[in-house]
């Protein structure tokens, strides 16, 4: 009899430590990483919570990355692009009115000049392309713009009107100056005078379109 309570507590014992062990060794397999023999490759298989862990690592850095910028990127900042993959806006035309300039912060009180040194300069507002792909802000200010404008106004043509029919003021008409035109038109160009001046004002550009704007260099 004693036996058999031996037996049975034994057997007992057994039964209760074995699916424990069972438990405990696959837990342990699903954790741990496992070698696949597919044909010649070697497989190593990461456990599902082994890969989302990791792909949450990796997101979080891509976009602390994100973040900062790399000159050696594919990107540029927006502000160093070219004007031909930016929409600006025409400067600001204040009209010698200072106080309205200083007010604005930025814009032209005049336009034209025929040197670097003759142009006013500002700023103004520019906007990215859409389909342009660069770093940063996609709306900002450019400085160093020139108050320049073009309007029909061109230099070749003026000249020629000037040599040809500048005893009758169509040099002056085309360049806006009609007061002027009509005077030089009535003297026959000042009795051919005046005629030759004009030619000689154009040629030195000290003659220019009356509204301030340069001469089109576009054909």
């Amino acid at each position: 009899m004693q036996q058999r309570v031996v037996l049975y507590g034994i057997l007992v014992s057994f039964l209760i430590t074995n699916p424990t062990t069972d438990a405990i060794q696959a837990r342990s397999d699903k954790e741990q990483p496992q070698t696949v023999v597919s044909g010649t490759a070697v497989q190593s298989v990461v456990p599902v919570q082994a890969q989302l862990g990791s792909s949450s690592s990796s997101a979080s850095l891509s976009s602390a990355s994100n973040s900062a910028f790399h000159p050696l990127g594919p990107n540029v900042l927006c502000s160093f692009l070219p004007r031909d993959f930016l929409e600006c806006k025409d400067p600001i035309d204040h009209r010698d009115n200072a106080t309205a300039k200083i007010e604005k912060g930025y814009g032209c009180l005049r336009f034209g000049g025929s040197s670097y040194e003759d142009v006013e300069h500002t700023k103004v507002q520019c906007t990215v392309y859409s389909d342009i792909d660069c770093y940063g802000n996609r709306t900002f200010f450019r400085e160093g713009v020139p108050c320049v404008r073009y309007t029909d106004h061109y230099f070749v043509t003026t000249l020629i009107y000037s040599m040809l029919l500048g005893f009758l003021g169509m040099d002056r008409f085309c360049l806006g100056q009609t007061g002027t035109a009509v005077g030089k038109l009535l003297t026959m160009g000042g009795v051919g005078v005046w005629w030759i001046i004009d030619v000689i004002l154009l040629i030195t550009n000290n003659l220019l379109p009356e509204d301030g704007s340069n001469w089109n260099p576009y054909v």
